[in-house]
This record gives C-alpha cells, sequence and structure tokens, in this order.
C-alpha cells in the first residue's frame, strides 16, 4: 500500500511540474520575443534621419547642378526628376550619399564623376 501511495505522489508531482512548465511557456515566449524585437526597435532610424538625408539630397543635387548645368531654365523639381530618371545616376547619386555620410570627400566627388549629365 506504501509503495503505491508513493508511485502516485510522483506521479502527482510530475504532473504539477508540467503545469508549472505549461503555465510558464506564454511567459517564455512573450520574453523572448520581447528580447527579439527590443534590439530592433532601438536600433530603428530616428525621426531625424529622414531631415539629415533630405538635406544630404540636397547637397549632392546641388553639386550635381554645378557640374551638369542645365541649359534650360527648369524646376529644382523637374532637373531633379530626369538626373534621377536613369538607374545608373540614382546608383551613384546613392553612392555619393554614403561617402557624405563616412565623410569621404574623394569617393563623393568621384561617385559624382560618374553622373552621366542628360541631354538638355
Amino acid at each position: 500500500m506504501m509503495r503505491a501511495a508513493k508511485a502516485n505522489y510522483t506521479y502527482a508531482s510530475f504532473d504539477a511540474h508540467l503545469q508549472k512548465v505549461a503555465a510558464m511557456k506564454p511567459t517564455m515566449l512573450l520574453m523572448i520575443t520581447v528580447f527579439l524585437i527590443f534590439p530592433a526597435i532601438s536600433q530603428a532610424e530616428s525621426p531625424f534621419s529622414s531631415l539629415q538625408s533630405a538635406k544630404e539630397k540636397t547637397t549632392v543635387l546641388q553639386d550635381l547642378r554645378k557640374i551638369c548645368t542645365p541649359q534650360a531654365s527648369l524646376s529644382d523639381e523637374a532637373w531633379e526628376k530626369l538626373m534621377l530618371s536613369d538607374e545608373n545616376n540614382k546608383q551613384h547619386i546613392r553612392e555619393a550619399i554614403v561617402a557624405m555620410e563616412r565623410n569621404n570627400q574623394s569617393n563623393y566627388w568621384e561617385a559624382l564623376g560618374k553622373v552621366e549629365c542628360p541631354d538638355m
């Protein structure tokens, strides 16, 4: 009789342990999710990064205007669209912006030198 009671106690404690583990699963999943998502949130771009990139883009386009002087009097938006209509130019402008972010003047001017001036 003693043996049956002891075995029953063992199964009962095992069952209780399984219930505790089952109760902890949602908590553990929540903690794992938080630990995986938090770094992504903390590395998200700041609200001012778009302003910074807009400033860099404006600077690049102003320098390009000096290199590729438009003969017709185009508005800034029309000239920008004309310059960015070519995929190669887009890539070179991106390279120039990256060089500017890294404060690398030689790569900046090299990238701008690769931009092809459109016929105007």
